[in-house]
């Protein structure tokens, strides 16, 4: 299973940042002050904290010893924890108004062993690996579902469409063009139905969607690497520049050039 999940206790802030995977947070010992799309969450021990890709974050130590785990799932590996399509909605984008903390509370001590668990079936690893993180991935799931279902999908908006398995091709394929069109068609459904259908279990637009992968993407670009402007904007989907640098612009309020030279101040 292609993942990673680490344990730490090195008392460090993180500056504000996005990642090409999704993310599960848990504190062990301590809390840690999140920023999550420009709004702080108190994380006292026992919290879940649940990223996606799109969040741009940034995280702050206040009680000592500051001691987590924390699971980094590739985009296109996140149904390989699960097939059940409520438990992983949890990982989507849910826009602003998404809690994103789960405080565990008198359940904390079951959770400290779920995640022992889970760190201890990674590191060993062997024949029966993917079973044993797949059964704790579930106990973590469903008793978080239970303590917070309203960070689920309601049944009622489940979609009959795969969502996930479309979600993963998005992932997998957004540097290329996009066809709402050609997407439905896969599905065997109309363009009109494979909107409706992908907003109401994403938040998004198929096209938002893949937007917002590319310019995440290319934030990451611009802060790790030395392509130039152009070559970000070739990787990321877009083969015209111009139009590159105007969307990045209305979705971050700065030019892709800003952004690579104020990361680099803060680095």
């Amino acid at each position: 299973m292609a993942f990673e999940i680490k344990y730490s206790q090195e008392a460090i802030s993180h500056d504000t940042h996005t990642h090409t995977y999704y993310e599960l947070l848990y504190v062990l010992h301590g809390e840690v002050t999140m920023t999550i799309r420009g709004r702080d969450y108190a994380c006292p021990a026992g919290s879940l904290v649940f990223l996606n890709p799109f969040d741009d974050h940034a995280s702050r130590p206040v009680a000592l010893p500051y001691r987590r785990y924390y699971l980094l799932i590739p985009q296109t590996q996140l149904k390989a924890f699960h097939n059940d399509v409520l438990l992983l909605s949890v990982f989507r984008y849910h826009g602003d108004q998404f809690p994103y903390v789960i405080q565990t509370g008198a359940m904390k001590r079951r959770f400290d062993q779920y995640f022992s668990m889970l760190l201890t079936a990674w590191q060993e690893g062997g024949q029966y690996t993917d079973t044993r993180i797949e059964a704790l991935m579930t106990l973590i799931l469903t008793d978080a579902q239970a303590l917070r279902p309203d960070m689920f999908t309601p049944a009622n908006q489940l979609s009959f469409l795969p969502i996930q398995d479309i979600l993963n091709e998005l992932d997998a394929t957004f540097d290329g063009p996009f066809s709402l069109e050609k997407l439905a068609k896969k599905y065997h459904v109309s363009p009109n139905c494979m909107s409706s259908h992908f907003r109401r279990s994403v938040g998004l637009s198929p096209m938002q969607y893949v937007t917002q992968s590319r310019l995440s993407r290319a934030k990451l670009l611009l802060q790790h690497s030395e392509l130039s402007i152009a070559g970000v904007a070739q990787q990321c989907g877009y083969p015209d520049v111009s139009n590159f640098v105007r969307r990045f612009r209305l979705q971050f309020e700065c030019t892709p050039l800003q952004y690579r030279q104020r990361s680099k101040e803060h680095a």
